[in-house]
């Protein structure tokens, strides 16, 4: 038997993990009469298959690893091999295993993943990082990535490929989905403070804030709860009168979990109105007043105590539930008010009022 021709057009139909599909031709008038060896060599290990077609599936590859293929025409004699003729190619990697998310930050992420190939030493990988229709890629080394210069509050969907030696051939993609956290709000503020509720004011500039809820943690030592709202304001009610809390504001992406920095304001609410306001004596320059307050906070109040004669007004402070007035003019009508202070020495009640003679 005369050599066969060598083959032609020899190309890999698919590549996979651990299997290749390769397809070739030959044009001799003897084809039909041929079969083929298929030599597989990666190193120095080699086996041999055979095909009595122009097409073969190779199985039992090892993932991400190089290969050579030589196809060999054989004559009808099963012994005559015309010239070899060979493709070499790589196999996909296998796609990496366990993507997570290491850390969460306001505008990157660091990512993480594990990979069980031989080969792995070897691999580079692509992270997709895919944002609705925006789309960019970057590379790593290793099994880790930061990815910077995201969008806070928004939702990412990050893809991992693992690809071989020659920076080309890729393993199939694992994709995981994380949403950035918001930027911490600003201009906290208690727009209004009352006796058992307070609103609460803030703002936020993100591009995504339209999609953001707000977590507000209301804590009074050590008593806390939490609540939400859709909008950037709250009103909180339900608080204890002249008690101190902490009002702090959590902005919220889209899945509702994703939180970005806490931020904090201090405020006391108002004392209630004293009561029982009354005269207990009354001389020709001084007064005694006494009053009463039930609030649990009360016995950290201070009083102030405005003595009004007409366009005159001077101020007293008591720590206690009564006062003494002094340097009154006799037989004068004065207006005293008395305004629960709390602790803060700022916040105060609203005043209570009495009028009476010298």
């Amino acid at each position: 038997f005369t050599e066969p021709s060598p083959v032609h057009d020899l190309k890999a139909e698919y590549v996979g993990t651990t299997s290749v599909n390769l397809t070739w031709a030959v044009n001799n008038t003897a084809s039909n009469s041929y079969t083929y060896k298929i030599e597989i060599r990666n190193g120095t290990s080699v086996r041999n298959l055979t095909s009595s077609v122009t097409e073969v599936e190779i199985t039992k590859l090892i993932p991400g690893t190089l290969y050579n293929f030589t196809i060999f025409a054989v004559a009808a004699d099963g012994e005559t091999e015309g010239e070899g003729l060979s493709i070499s190619l790589y196999t996909k990697p296998s796609p990496v295993l366990d993507p997570k998310v290491e850390y969460i930050g306001v505008t990157s992420v660091n990512l993480t993943w594990a990979v069980s190939d031989d080969a792995s030493n070897t691999y580079t990988y692509r992270i997709e990082v895919g944002n609705g229709t925006s789309v960019r890629n970057l590379t790593s080394n290793i099994n880790k990535a930061e990815i910077t210069k995201l969008m806070p509050g928004t939702m990412y969907n990050f893809t991992v490929f693992a690809v071989a030696t020659d920076g080309k051939t890729e393993g199939e993609g694992v994709s995981i989905s994380q949403y950035t956290k918001p930027s911490q709000v600003h201009d906290l503020k208690a727009e209004y403070v009352g006796t058992t509720s307070m609103n609460l004011t803030w703002a936020v500039n993100d591009t995504a804030s339209n999609s953001y809820t707000y977590r507000i943690e209301v804590r009074n030592g050590t008593s806390v709860r939490n609540l939400t709202s859709n909008i950037n304001e709250a009103e909180i009610t339900t608080l204890m009168p002249g008690t101190m809390y902490n009002f702090t504001v959590f902005a919220v992406a889209a899945d509702g979990k994703t939180e970005g920095e806490g931020v904090s304001i201090s405020q006391y609410t108002k004392p209630s109105q004293v009561h029982d306001l009354k005269a207990e004596y009354v001389g020709t320059t001084s007064v005694n007043l006494t009053w009463a307050v039930n609030d649990t906070a009360s016995n950290s109040y201070t009083y102030r105590i405005e003595v009004r004669n007409g366009t005159s007004v001077r101020n007293l402070t008591s720590s206690v539930t009564e006062v003494e007035i002094t340097e009154l003019i006799p037989g004068t009508m004065y207006d005293f008010t008395i305004f629960a202070v709390a602790a803060d020495g700022e916040t105060e009640g609203e005043g209570m009022s009495t009028s009476q003679y010298t």
